[in-house]
C-alpha cells in the first residue's frame, strides 16, 4: 500500500512549535558540503535548513568558502574543513542535532574517510546526499554500517550506482524496495513523485513539486529541509517524508506566480517562508 503525502496528511503528523522553545531545543544542523567549484550547494542546504524551522546551522565547508557563506547568511555558524581529524572532536552526541553529509564534497580519498568515520562511530541522523551517495556506492563494503537514522536522497543516477544496475523510472521503485529491505534506511527516490521508502517497510509517494524543480541545487535545498526536521526531533522517517512534501511545495508557491522555466534553487528557500514548517 502507498500513502500519499497530501496536506491532510501533513498536517496531521506535524508537530506545533513549543512556545517556551529556544535555539538550542529547536534543533542544530550540521552541514558537511562543498568543495572547490561547488560551495553554492553548502550555501544552498545550509539556508534551506535555517528557514526549515531549526535553531542553529553550521556549515563544515573548505576555507574558500568562508567568505561567501558568510556573505549569503550572516546567521550561519561554520567550521573550517580540516578532514576526518576535525571531525573527531566535534560533539555529535549532543540532542536534537542532524547532519548533511555530501553536496559537492566532491569524491577525493579526504571525503571517503569522512564519510566513514561518520557511518561508524555517528547515530546522529544523517541526510547523505550527492556526492555522498556516489561515494557510499564506490565502497558498497560500508552499506553494513547503514541503519534507520540514515536518510538517502538519491536521483535515479544515484540510485543506480547504489543498487549496481541501471534503474530507470519503471524499475527503480522495485530496486528501492529491495534495498531497503537489505539495509534498514529512509529511502528517497527522487523525481517526479518523489517516493520515500521507510526502513519499517512503508511508501509513500509525494503529491507536491513540478518539473521546474529540474534545475542545479534543489537536492541541496531538499537535503537541508530533512535535515532541519529531523533535527526538531522528528524520527528519519517522518522528516524525510515531511521534507519532500515542503520541498515540492515550495516549487508550486513558485509557479503559482512565476514561471517554471525561471524557477531556480533559490528560489525554493525563498518560498519556504510561506510555509509553517
Amino acid at each position: 500500500m502507498v500513502t500519499v503525502l497530501q496536506e491532510d496528511w501533513v498536517q496531521s503528523h506535524r508537530k506545533e512549535r513549543a512556545l517556551d522553545g529556544h535555539k538550542r531545543s529547536f534543533g542544530h544542523v550540521w552541514v558537511i558540503a562543498g568543495s572547490e567549484g561547488t560551495l553554492g550547494a553548502s550555501i544552498l542546504c545550509s539556508r534551506a535548513a535555517l528557514r526549515s524551522g531549526c535553531g542553529l546551522v553550521t556549515a563544515i565547508i573548505p576555507k574558500e568558502g568562508l567568505i561567501p557563506l558568510l556573505a549569503n547568511s550572516p546567521e550561519l555558524m561554520y567550521q573550517i574543513n580540516e578532514g576526518k581529524s576535525m571531525l573527531e572532536n566535534l560533539p555529535w552526541q549532543e540532542e536534537n542535532s542532524a547532519i548533511v553529509f555530501g553536496p559537492g564534497v566532491g569524491l577525493s580519498e579526504s571525503s571517503a574517510e569522512e564519510l566513514h568515520y561518520l557511518l561508524e562511530h555517528v547515530k546522529t541522523p544523517m541526510v547523505i546526499d550527492a556526492d555522498g551517495l556516489t561515494l557510499l556506492a564506490q565502497h558498497p563494503e560500508w552499506y553494513a554500517l547503514l541503519g534507520e537514522s540514515h536518510i538517502l536522497t538519491p536521483h535515479l543516477g544515484e540510485l543506480s550506482r547504489l543498487v549496481g544496475k541501471t534503474v530507470d523510472a519503471e524499475s527503480a521503485l522495485e530496486e528501492a524496495k529491495k534495498f531497503v529491505q537489505h539495509y534498514p534506511v529512509q529511502l528517497v527516490v527522487k523525481g517526479k513523485n518523489s517516493h520515500v521508502f521507510t526502513s519499517d517497510g512503508k511508501v509513500c509517494m509525494n503529491s507536491t513539486g513540478n518539473d521546474g524543480m529540474a534545475t542545479a541545487g534543489s537536492g541541496d535545498v531538499l537535503a537541508g529541509i530533512i535535515a532541519a526536521l529531523a533535527a526538531q526531533s522528528y524520527p528519519p522517517s517522518l522528516a524525510a517524508c515531511l521534507g519532500v512534501y515542503y520541498h515540492g511545495l515550495a516549487g508550486d508557491l513558485y509557479t503559482s506566480t512565476y514561471s517554471k522555466s525561471s524557477l531556480v534553487a533559490g528560489d525554493l528557500i525563498e518560498m519556504l517562508k510561506q510555509i509553517d514548517v
